[in-house]
């Protein structure tokens, strides 16, 4: 196993950089986080459906000042009302303020993309051939704040175990509870000894455990149950900042710990306090106006001062990806040369350059936040979806006519608007409209979770334009929205999506700890989906987040990593 993580490591991302991301403030403040996308010399010049490739992420050129301390950041970031990690689904409760507050067993490497790494851990297991044995040391220097009823003790080996134990109990309600199911016990070795005992080898255990909201709180508090964690008074982490403050949809604010950070050399910031705001316009003018340091804006306000050099811009792609829905229980669509119909008609540079306003990102079955596994722009030019448009529009229409569909057809496709889902939509109506079919729209208003996600997990729509959360690694997309096995596999497959060979694929995947054999698999399921598709994947969007020039250090990154802004940020002033 060490092999294979020092392979993830040293893997070269040149053929997508994805330099860029969340910060102390960075994730909360752009809301779904952060921004970019890109390529290099593949990209096929915006002539045909993959446009967008050329715009490469850029991180901004680290200060080789020596960080002092002091000061408070200012942001402006979307507050939510949940403070529990375990059950929250808000970036800036999530990555903002447990980011700072708190520590992870593992986390995602800033400075090696797409590997992970120690954090309370010591570093990164060895696991035996059968793959099912994971054991953690954690370090000895790591320490609780203190305050009650911790009192600045050492974290231990029962606080991990509890906190996971915490996730996994159905009472907990934890939207991260099927990303454990593999694990059959967790057990305290000694206190500074952690195992976790598999059912199944799980090759994306590690970055799972490293997704923003795992964080390991303590046993005092885990022990209080579900409702453990309802106010500023119940966050307790081993990380640099204590919450101080936070009033749902209104501000929250930090500190720095009073005690002292274990990690030496970090955590530069006197404290930072955010308040809500959800106008872009209104966030940059606060900017302007010097009453803000950091906030998330769009690609049309962000070229108002591209080249303002009071202010630092970072990017990188979010995790979200745009989706058109099929669902496979309607007659039309068990035609497998329908749905590739559907999926040459997507005008994916359409998307790119109109919704995405030039940042974002548009691929294949993978998120961008996943660089390490995504297919080369080169091999997915010459796939289904992804061509010159005229000739995709060739092929689709050819594709109905064969199923008996020349003339096309009438089709009522359910959107919502809710997170510019409407306007990717308004491209699905123009683009099936190209091979012949005629969209009536049925918007089911602006609540997201309240009326649109019911219609997918009920299978009531016939497609539907949606969006989907993915991850840094292949199960958080591949196996998660393609498996056809939803009730033991727990999956997202809400168009009840089924191709022969595929769920032995994903699972067998799913096992495979060596990098290099298992990427090869991937991108194999990657290409089976786009060939016979299921859902049909559009790209990723980007988000941008403009810095005051005083702060020193900004990054983003293409994943959750709230700890790299805790730790590094600092203010010149």
């Amino acid at each position: 196993m060490s092999q294979y993580w020092d392979s993830y490591r040293k893997r070269t991302l040149s053929r997508r950089r994805v330099l860029a991301g969340s910060s102390i403030a960075a994730a909360g403040v752009a809301g779904m986080a952060l921004a970019g996308c890109g390529d290099d010399d593949d990209d096929d010049g915006g002539s045909g459906n993959n446009g967008g490739q050329n715009l490469t992420p850029v991180i901004p050129t680290q200060t080789t000042e020596q960080p002092v301390k002091g000061g408070t950041l200012r942001g402006l970031a979307t507050i939510g009302s949940i403070l529990d990690p375990h059950r929250t689904n808000t970036p800036h409760e999530s990555v903002t303020l447990w980011g700072a507050v708190g520590n992870t067993l593992v986390r995602f490497s800033t400075k090696n993309l797409g590997s992970v790494e120690g954090d309370l851990a010591t570093g990164l297991p060895e696991i035996p051939a059968d793959g099912l044995t994971l054991t953690f040391k954690i370090r000895p220097e790591a320490k609780w704040q203190n305050k009650a009823p911790v009192n600045g003790r050492a974290v231990t080996a029962e606080d991990v175990k509890m906190s996971f134990d915490r996730i996994k109990d159905p009472a907990t309600v934890s939207p991260r509870a099927g990303n454990f199911g593999a694990i059959d016990s967790v057990t305290v070795i000694d206190a500074q000894t952690v195992q976790f005992k598999l059912k199944t080898p799980q090759a994306d255990l590690m970055a799972a455990m490293s997704d923003q909201y795992n964080f390991i709180i303590p046993k005092e508090i885990a022990s209080r149950g579900p409702d453990a964690i309802k106010t500023a008074a119940d966050v307790i982490g081993s990380g640099p900042y204590e919450l101080v403050e936070f009033v749902a949809a209104q501000k929250s604010a930090l500190k720095r710990r009073a005690d002292g950070y274990w990690r030496q050399n970090t955590s530069w910031l006197d404290g930072a306090e955010y308040i809500h705001q959800t106008d872009p316009q209104q966030a940059l003018n606060a900017l302007r106006a010097n009453q803000t340091d950091v906030i998330g804006t769009t690609a049309d306000l962000a070229k108002t001062i591209e080249n303002d050099k009071n202010f630092v811009i970072t990017k990188a792609p979010t995790t979200t990806r745009e989706c058109l829905l099929i669902n496979h229980g309607k007659d039309r669509y068990k035609d497998p040369r329908v749905r590739l119909a559907l999926q040459r008609a997507i005008n994916r540079k359409q998307v790119y350059d109109t919704v995405f306003g030039g940042v974002g990102w548009v691929g294949g079955p993978m998120t961008p936040a996943a660089p390490v596994w995504v297919l080369p722009d080169a091999e997915l030019a010459k796939l289904p979806g992804f061509g010159k448009r005229e000739d995709e529009i060739k092929e689709a229409k050819a594709l109905l006519a064969a199923a008996g569909l020349a003339n096309g057809f009438e089709e009522t496709v359910i959107t919502v608007t809710a997170f510019d889902t409407e306007k990717i939509h308004d491209v699905v109506v123009s683009n099936l409209k190209d091979i012949g079919v005629t969209v009536k729209t049925e918007n089911v208003g602006t609540d997201f979770a309240a009326n649109f996600l019911p219609r997918e997990v009920g299978r009531q729509y016939d497609l539907a334009t949606t969006l989907f959360l993915s991850g840094g690694y292949p199960d958080a997309q591949l196996l998660l929205y393609h498996h056809s096995d939803t009730k033991t596999k727990g999956t997202r497959n809400y168009g009840d999506y089924s191709l022969a060979g595929l769920d032995a694929k994903l699972e067998k995947q799913s096992t495979i700890y060596d990098e290099k054999t298992r990427l090869a698999l991937v991108q194999e399921i990657q290409r089976d989906i786009i060939n016979a598709p299921g859902p049909i994947w559009f790209g990723s969007r980007g988000v941008l987040t403009v810095w005051a020039s005083k702060v020193k250090n900004p990054a983003s990154f293409p994943f959750a990593a709230g700890y790299y802004g805790s730790e590094n940020i600092w203010l010149k002033a």
